[in-house]
């Protein structure tokens, strides 16, 4: 795994936005579950990682609305590295994610692993209620 950087929303695309919705804190990325990765066309990447709870410096009013968990959703472009390790039986899996200089990303656990090095990131976030959140198909074509 890449060394954890405690501020990786300075590595997005769309990071102004990010600083405002988390008051210039950067959530952890160590405890997250991973839910979907999609290789989309010729060097797009797409990743949708969920907090099990919510950042503590979230907005106010996705709590407000009976939200109790944040999915993140990245997608990179203009990959010139992928590699992808392990698998997957059932279920979702429990990792770490961690950007690195040189635009460097990776997922890691015991059982599956992807380092990737990207041109472009740009990330969106979904609060929700995880007793009634199902996961849509295909979030990544808009």
């Amino acid at each position: 795994m890449i060394e954890n950087q405690s501020h990786w929303i300075e590595h997005l695309d769309n990071r102004v936005a990010f600083r405002n919705l988390f008051g210039g804190n950067s959530p952890s990325l160590e405890r997250l579950r991973l839910v979907q990765v999609v290789i989309g066309e010729i060097g797009d990447f797409h990743v949708s990682l969920t907090f099990c709870e919510l950042p503590e410096t979230c907005l106010r009013r996705w709590v407000v609305t009976g939200n109790d968990s944040l999915q993140l959703r990245l997608s990179f472009y203009d990959l010139t590295k992928l590699a992808i390790a392990g698998g997957v039986q059932e279920g979702n899996l429990d990792v770490a994610a961690s950007f690195g200089p040189e635009n460097q990303f990776a997922i890691s656990s015991r059982q599956f692993n992807v380092e990737l090095i990207y041109g472009q990131v740009k990330a969106d976030l979904y609060p929700f209620n995880s007793a009634i959140f199902e996961e849509p198909l295909q979030w990544y074509r808009r």
